[in-house]
């Protein structure tokens, strides 16, 4: 939101403690809206109604004493001045462009209530587009507590790559496409898989996946994020070289079996339903039959 002051101030938890930790997301091309909604209809994702914008409003302490720090970027790079008063003076405005904030507990997610992992985009909060159909400046989506209760799938995201970049980030809890084990995903930390990076769960979540249950569940277990964007992202020295990397990430893939059978034939040794309908009634029927 640019032009725009805003203040973090570190408030104490319960404990007492002052810990804060957060993504900014910088865009210079566009401006964030809504995503269409296409098929879903007038209502669903980030509902307009749930973004929060504030009246005008002044320090009413002016003059004080206090000395503001206000930090601005321009050109690339950063300044800083001091100041006696106030930079939050603004008695009254005339326009539509303002700052605002969205509960992310708020987002009304959907997904699939059949088969198949679907793609992302549905769980997308606000767009950035470009000019190219199909890709974005940017996407910001997010990854909330939902129900999963796809059949005859495999429910964690498949191995893919992509023609936009992607920076996942953890808000808080876990990735359900990654273990706490080694190559696990923790809040504050974050992954970048570039243009064409071929990507997906590791090992254990796909070994779990593969093989457990696929009963009705609800992942209450973290909030994840994802920054997506048509463009290549540069690292910075503190990202490349920084002692907090994981230069070892690649590892959560190394234990992944090869699976493929050249002699393997779906029409004799594999399921011949071909719908939903005809999956229900063979898992019924090997339910009945003592099969898991």
């Amino acid at each position: 939101q640019r032009g725009m002051k805003f203040l973090v101030e570190m408030l104490p938890d319960a404990d007492g403690k002052t810990l804060a930790r957060g993504y900014i997301l910088e865009i210079f091309s566009g401006h964030f809206e809504l995503p269409e909604l296409g098929p879903i209809g007038s209502n669903g994702l980030a509902n307009p109604r749930d973004f929060l914008t504030p009246t005008a409003s002044y320090d009413p302490t002016f003059p004080t004493e206090r000395t503001f720090l206000v930090i601005n970027k321009f050109g690339g790079e950063m300044f800083s001045y001091e100041q006696n008063h106030t930079p939050f003076d603004v008695v009254a405005f005339h326009g539509n462009y303002l700052p605002y904030k969205y509960d992310l507990r708020k987002f009304c997610c959907m997904n699939s209530v059949t088969y198949d992992h679907p793609d992302p985009s549905i769980y997308t909060v606000l767009t950035c587009p470009s000019n190219e159909p199909g890709v974005a400046v940017a996407d910001f989506v997010v990854f909330p507590p939902r129900w999963c209760v796809m059949e005859n799938s495999f429910r964690p995201p498949w191995f893919h790559r992509n023609t936009m970049s992607e920076y996942m980030g953890m808000i808080w809890g876990k990735y359900d496409a990654k273990t706490d084990g080694e190559g696990g995903f923790v809040p504050g930390g974050a992954s970048l898989h570039q243009c064409m990076t071929p990507h997906g769960p590791d090992a254990e979540t796909f070994e779990n996946a593969s093989n457990e249950k696929l009963t009705p569940k609800f992942f209450d277990q973290g909030l994840a994020f994802m920054f997506e964007t048509t463009y290549l992202l540069r690292l910075s020295k503190f990202a490349r070289f920084g002692s907090h990397r994981q230069l070892e990430y690649q590892r959560c893939w190394s234990s992944l079996k090869c699976n493929f059978d050249p002699n393997y034939d779906p029409m004799k040794d594999g399921s011949s339903a071909d719908n939903v309908l005809e999956w229900r009634k063979e898992s019924k029927t090997n339910t009945v039959n003592g099969s898991p």
